[in-house]
């Protein structure tokens, strides 16, 4: 890139941004870079092999005297003799290196409420400019996050690593023993003398940040001016200095926020109008497809690519029976299935990669009911009378499932909601219109559904078997069960709450080898998270709407998919941090997080559909409906 020469010392950082953006941080770069000086690096008395000679010195052997010297015992020798008696001889000095005492920088930087905005461009800016000071003094750096010291240093200053600094929210101010775990961390590493703590004014304050360097940041609240303060404080006792960063313009403060790498400006592809989602979204059980009913009717089908830079394979549509909505999709190895109803049956129709589908034998409530390992038999409490019409399949899709990643009740223009049609250990299983999860038989007598659970809250392919959060009931608590093929759920974890709301998740090494990564709503407001690492409680900040759950990969940490007040931007949100992706063109209609892989999917207002990897930071493609700019 080619930039100004007062800003080519950081040409190898700012070409990472586009170069509109690199000039408007310029500025900041200079002062800051001035306010903080170079990186001493400070070296203890030598005691290695002699490697030539780095200085003059009063003390030494006569062979190390300097020429000068010997001219004079030539030319004055008495001047010679007097310097000779009263130590005033020069001798060169020999050079034994030793290592630098400063040979890794750290900086630590706090994510809380206090450093939103503005702030978080000075830390933008102290990121960049703490690099090169240790870039330029031949040391290492790496860098943190004051909140989450239990985190992995990050040692890059790449695009991956400016969008993790920018993305580290938390409503949380740091505390006392965040600084006193980090400062743990780096105790005792010899090659260390030159830490930083970058966050507001009160961290200057708490007592574990003595004995480091703070970079302090705030906002200037004056409308006149456009500032961010930095109060630079080294420890122990050298002197502070405070300098005023001048805010580079609004729309570049705007974009070096949200979006500075144009992660979400990709070229979209056109989208027929007649494809347009128009009800909640249904993730494949392995995550290739994503499922949705269609503007025109029928279904629509949108292969995920395996990665941002790898190509996305066209929308295919299908319908079945016309007029008629389909019930629910999935895949049975390589073919889609789009299960249909018509009075009380159920008919699977099966499609191959190309060519037209073709429909199952269909399935049917058995005339008697049958044994559920979920309710007692008759005269334990529920009479024969009262199971049986509960065994009746009414299939049809028009009530909101909990858990399909809906945003509000997840329904289409026309009131249906799709459920999700899973084929796991050599059995299928499908969810109707009451939310009563039944299982497909093939028997001598015929094809009939089996109720597996009267009613779940959430459902999801899991280690080859079938696992779903049951509400409390008159079986007993809310549960987290399992079913593989034609066996009986099995109950991995017996639940607090009523389980009426739940959303399953990609948790990769977080979740759960049973059950996998689990959400459950409390009546409080708050949600259990189930996962390999324990059940904590996250509480979604007011005004946002939990629409499913998964994990941060850098983190390794479960959190809740939050759909912000301003209906436009999905946020993570852990236990201790916050991380918003890049905001939609319009207000999201539907959202949904897949349970087989780190993505998250959603629908506007205008049609829009976007598939974001949160691995990536990066929307693995776009569709914008044809006619839109």
């Amino acid at each position: 890139m080619d930039l100004p020469r007062p800003l080519a010392a950081w040409g190898p950082y700012l070409s990472i941004f586009p170069r509109d953006l690199a000039l408007s941080l310029g500025p900041a770069l200079q002062r800051l870079s001035s306010a903080l000086g170079p990186l001493k690096v400070r070296r203890a008395s030598g005691d290695g092999e002699a490697d030539g000679f780095d200085g003059l010195t009063r003390r030494g052997p006569y062979e190390r005297l300097l020429a000068s010297e010997w001219l004079l015992a030539d030319e004055a020798p008495d001047e010679f003799n007097r310097r000779a008696v009263m130590g005033e001889h020069i001798f060169l000095r020999v050079n034994h290196p030793a290592p630098g005492g400063a040979r890794t920088s750290v900086a630590v930087f706090d994510a809380g409420p206090a450093q939103l905005g503005s702030p978080r461009i000075a830390q933008l800016a102290a990121l960049i400019v703490l690099a090169r000071r240790a870039e330029a003094a031949g040391v290492r750096f790496a860098w943190g996050i004051l909140q989450d010291p239990e985190a992995p240093l990050y040692t890059d200053v790449t695009e991956a690593g400016i969008f993790r600094l920018l993305q580290a929210r938390t409503p949380h101010e740091a505390t006392d023993a965040q600084v006193a775990a980090w400062r743990a961390r780096v105790h005792g590493w010899r090659e260390l003398d030159d830490l930083w703590m970058v966050g507001p004014p009160r961290l200057g304050t708490l007592p574990t940040t003595r004995g480091a360097s703070v970079l302090q940041v705030w906002d200037i609240l004056d409308p006149e001016v456009r500032r961010v303060a930095v109060k630079v404080g080294r420890w122990p006792g050298a002197p502070s200095s405070e300098v005023a960063l001048e805010l580079p313009a609004d729309w570049a403060c705007v974009r070096l926020l949200r979006d500075p790498f144009a992660a979400a400006a990709s070229a979209p592809r056109r989208l027929e109008r007649r494809l347009i989602p128009v009800s909640n979204l249904v993730f494949a059980a392995n995550g290739s497809k994503l499922f949705a009913r269609a503007a025109d009717g029928g279904l629509v089908a949108f292969p995920i690519p395996n990665s941002p830079r790898a190509a996305a394979g066209a929308p295919r549509s299908y319908d079945p029976w016309p007029g008629e909505p389909p019930l629910a999709v999935g895949l049975a190895g390589k073919r889609v299935v789009v299960a249909m109803t018509h009075g009380g049956a159920l008919t699977p129709w099966y499609y191959q990669k190309r060519g037209p589908g073709s429909p199952g034998a269909a399935y049917t409530s058995p005339p008697a009911p049958l044994p559920s390992p979920f309710h007692p038999p008759p005269g334990e409490g529920r009479t024969l009378a009262e199971e049986a019409p509960n065994q009746e399949a009414v299939l049809r899709g028009f009530s909101p499932l909990p858990g399909t990643g809906r945003v509000g009740d997840g329904r289409g223009a026309g009131g249906e909601v799709l459920h999700p049609f899973l084929t796991v250990g050599g059995a299928s299983f499908v969810v109707d219109s009451s939310g009563a999860l039944f299982r497909l038989l093939e028997a001598a007598e015929g094809r009939a559904l089996e109720r597996v659970a009267g009613r779940v809250a959430a459902v999801a392919a899991v280690s080859g078997q079938l696992a779903f959060v049951e509400p409390a009931g008159a079986h007993g608590p809310a549960r987290i069960a399992t079913v593989a093929g034609s066996s009986p759920p099995v109950t991995a974890v017996v639940l607090d709450g009523p389980g009426e709301t739940a959303f399953f998740g990609f948790g990769g090494k977080v979740a759960h080898p049973e059950h996998g990564l689990v959400a459950v709503e409390h009546p409080d407001g708050a949600w259990e998270v189930v996962s390999a690492r324990g059940r904590p409680f996250l509480t979604p900040f007011a005004g946002n709407e939990v629409i499913g759950v998964a994990r941060d990969a850098q983190r390794g940490d479960a959190c809740l998919l939050l759909l912000d007040e301003d209906r436009r931007t999905l946020v993570l949100a852990g236990l201790s941090w916050t991380r918003k992706l890049a905001p939609a063109g319009a207000e999201i209609v539907h959202a949904a997080a897949s349970p087989a892989g780190p993505h998250v999917a959603y629908v506007t207002v205008s049609g829009e559909i976007v598939v974001t990897s949160l691995d990536h930071d990066a929307p693995l493609f776009r569709l914008l409906p044809e006619g839109e700019a």
